[in-house]
């Protein structure tokens, strides 16, 4: 619980964009997740400063939180703040020449979206991943070979104390699904160096891309991919799939019958669903191939 004073201190830095007891449910993809203490709408560096501050200066469990798509958050929610970057300094893009610019509270679909129309090649194969850029540079975004760091020039970020820097893309030690060097630092935005090219073809490969993402990506609930990929061999979704566990549930969350490394809430899921279905999903695969199926996933919270 947070004291009355944190809790006049939010409202006077954010006023009405604090929320108590806000539902986490509702801004994951999974739907999935027991209440924030307070959750922030942040629309302005210095009111994210502010923020970290005084949860640092006050032990308050702080979390910053992008599209909610590549996060879990347990039943029990987070005793502390979770902070979502929002307006117009967070989600701006823009175009200059063969570099973008965009925020780190931008939708990623919009800067593919606009890369495109800009005749820009190096992120249509991203087409269709949901999330917002800050989290495509945490989780290095990456469909059918391409990946967000492979285009970024510089990552602008905050660091735990307040303080403001922008870090050389080739520094951030990007890798599959991670990015190493960002750590617990906030991203409040990238430059992408692209390179202009023939739009019809941008553009065909843009709509075949989002065509066969379409195809699998379910109608109900979920987080996307569970699993990160082995380094070798089958795929993770294909190691689900020749052991049968399609359609394997518990409770209302059930491994996607389309796509095995896809976990759905058919609604009325709870978190602890989520996660013990992800547990016997690892246990059968290392029993059976001994491999160990590392998480795509973040999971945050605490148990109910």
């Amino acid at each position: 619980m947070l004291s009355k004073m944190i809790i006049a201190e939010l409202q006077k830095m954010a006023g009405e964009r604090v929320r108590l007891d806000e539902p986490l449910s509702a801004h994951t993809s999974m739907r999935v997740g027991g209440p924030a203490s307070a959750f922030v709408e942040v629309e302005s560096e210095g009111v994210l400063r502010e923020l970290i501050l005084l949860c640092r200066g006050n032990a308050i469990p702080f979390l910053i939180m992008g599209g909610g798509t590549n996060l879990i958050v347990r039943d029990g929610g987070w005793r502390g703040v979770v902070a979502k970057l929002e307006g117009k300094q967070f989600e701006q893009i823009e175009v200059e020449g063969e570099r973008v610019v965009g925020g780190g509270g931008a939708r990623l679909s919009a800067l593919v979206e606009e890369s495109v129309r800009q005749a820009l090649s190096g992120l249509e194969n991203l087409a269709g991943i949901p999330g917002t850029v800050g989290g495509a540079v945490r989780m290095n975004a990456g469909a059918y070979g391409a990946s967000f760091g492979d285009h970024i020039g510089e990552v602008c970020v905050m660091a735990h104390d307040g303080s403001v820097r922008a870090d050389a893309g080739g520094s951030m030690e990007f890798s599959y699904r991670e990015c190493r060097a960002l750590g617990e630092r906030i991203v409040l935005g990238v430059t992408l160096g692209l390179r202009r090219g023939e739009k019809a073809k941008i553009e065909q490969r843009y709509a075949q891309c989002l065509r066969e993402r379409a195809a699998w990506s379910p109608r109900v609930p979920s987080s996307g991919c569970v699993f990160k990929n082995p380094p070798s061999g089958p795929a993770a979704g294909e190691l689900i799939d020749r052991l049968g566990l399609k359609g394997a549930r518990c409770g209302a969350a059930v491994v996607y019958d389309r796509h095995a490394n896809i976990i759905v809430n058919e609604g009325g899921a709870s978190s602890r669903d989520v996660l013990e279905l992800m547990s016997r999903i690892r246990k059968r695969v290392r029993e059976a191939r001994g491999i160990i199926l590392e998480p795509e996933l973040v999971v945050v919270g605490e148990d109910a």
